[in-house]
């Protein structure tokens, strides 16, 4: 019997293979023994990742037989993801760029023209006519935080009425003068020194640039693909490598994050994301996941791209942290009142983030992704964070944003410091490391909106000061809680 069932094993696996390179130019490799090695399954990802790289026709073989001959399922999601990734990447890397043509060509030129000092003179002449809904009295060159010029003068009565026919006209007008495209923007005026007082009137200026081609590139999403692999890797060796447990890692050595919930998360932030910047008129884009030596994953960077108006950027920013948060909530509910039946061990003291502290070192694992997904969705929304900063510059207007960008990407580790110093190292990690991921992969300033004329609803603007600051205070790097009680 016991003969007859290794034989059935056998010609399972056979048939197995034979699936796998059925149709395909590969020769079937000799079957690994019961107790074969790792560096066998290493070079099995690495084949796969260079028929990928070099677009071989046999490459979903060499995948798929990699797939089989890694035995640790909780591997291969990880493994399949980075050997897809660095292949593409590769691929990408050492291919020539096509050749544009037609409207594509078109496109690549115009984003190619840059505005300089010789179109001041003639952008502004060409509002200078009593007709047009803006007459301009000055123009200067701007270059930083976007390149363009910005002029001011006065709108026609009723032209910040109808906002769309204003700005096609300004578009159309100034276009012909230079002859390339322009786009325009109707940015709000926010003057340096003493606050105004709520009495002063508003006052706006046209902003011109040339129109930036927002394709979805391949290039873009083999970064995606290579960032989501790193995080899945980091986080399915959180409990077993030396060097996360040194840098402080939450997991008790042997325990596993439950990838899947989190993945979940991840997927649930980014789809609400795509939805409502599709739906908004905004562009989306493949975030950059950013791993954690302590908890795995801390979530995605999506490259802020340029809203309709401040609402619209308001509500593409709060769609992935809210969405996240709302998922979260959920698993945390059918972990405590249900259970997952799956358990993680946690270091106790946990000395990274107060709300996480509170739970239990023998912790459910849907409870614990609720609790790191509301870590993940609170980090997106801090104001030096891009989400973050969005929501604030819609809120507040572009100076205050930035200068609560500053103060916050310098206050929050210096907090931490000193936490550090009197709770412990560890709650020092997070808030440096989260700093030297903006630092390295978050945009230095958002885009501006379409226009600024449009004023956030009372409602949206209670959502947003509300998600600011729980995010606040879930994220704070001190802990609220009695150090020595749990």
């Amino acid at each position: 019997a016991a003969g007859a069932g290794a034989g059935g094993a056998g010609s399972s696996a056979a048939s197995r293979l034979s699936a796998a390179f059925a149709g395909s130019e590969l020769l079937k490799p000799e079957r690994d023994s019961p107790n074969s090695e790792p560096p066998k399954v290493t070079k099995a990802w690495s084949a796969a990742a260079k028929r990928i790289a070099q677009s071989r026709r046999d490459a979903p073989a060499y995948v798929e037989a990699a797939w089989y001959g890694t035995e640790a399922w909780w591997l291969r999601p990880a493994a399949y993801a980075l050997a897809v990734s660095a292949g593409v990447t590769a691929r990408l890397w050492t291919e020539p760029p096509k050749a544009a043509s037609g409207s594509d060509a078109q496109a690549a030129e115009v984003s190619e023209e840059r505005l300089s000092i010789k179109h001041v003179a003639a952008a502004k002449g060409a509002l200078r006519r009593i007709e047009l809904p803006f007459f301009a009295t000055r123009a200067e060159l701007q270059v930083r935080p976007e390149s363009g010029i910005v002029m001011g003068g006065n709108f026609r009565a009723g032209a910040l009425e109808n906002l769309p026919n204003t700005i096609a006209v300004l578009e159309a007008t100034i276009s012909e003068e230079l002859g390339f495209p322009v786009a325009v923007k109707l940015l709000r005026v926010e003057v340096e020194g003493p606050v105004a007082s709520a009495s002063t009137e508003l006052s706006y200026e046209v902003f011109v640039m040339v129109p930036k081609v927002q394709t979805l590139d391949e290039t873009s999403i083999a970064i995606s693909l290579l960032s989501l692999a790193v995080c899945l890797a980091c986080a399915a060796f959180l409990g077993a490598s030396d060097m996360s447990q040194a840098a402080g890692a939450m997991l008790m050595p042997g325990s596993a994050l439950p990838l899947a919930p989190l993945g979940g998360l991840l997927a649930v932030g980014q789809l609400a994301r795509f939805l409502a910047a599709r739906n908004l008129g905004a562009i989306w884009k493949p975030p950059i996941f950013l791993p954690s030596p302590q908890c795995g994953v801390l979530g995605g960077l999506s490259p802020e791209t340029a809203a309709p108006s401040r609402t619209s950027a308001l509500a593409v920013a709060l769609s992935g942290p809210l969405a996240m948060f709302a998922a979260s909530a959920a698993l945390m509910a059918f972990g405590t009142m249900v259970g997952s039946g799956n358990f993680i061990d946690l270091h106790s003291p946990l000395n990274a983030a107060w709300p996480l502290a509170l739970l239990p070192t023998h912790c459910d694992a849907l409870v614990w992704a609720g609790a790191q997904g509301f870590l993940m969705a609170s980090m997106a929304l801090l104001p030096h964070s891009p989400d973050g900063r969005v929501a604030v510059q819609s809120l507040l207007g572009r100076g205050a944003a930035f200068k609560i960008a500053e103060v916050f990407s310098y206050a929050y580790p210096i907090l931490s410091l000193l936490s550090a110093y009197q709770n412990g190292a560890f709650w020092s990690f997070m808030p440096f490391w989260w700093a030297w991921l903006m630092i390295n992969f978050a945009s230095n300033e958002p885009p501006s909106p379409k226009e600024e004329v449009t004023e956030v609803p009372i409602g949206g603007s209670v959502v947003a000061y509300t998600s600011l600051i729980f995010a606040f205070l879930f994220a704070y790097p001190w802990p609220l809680h009695p150090v020595g009680a749990l």
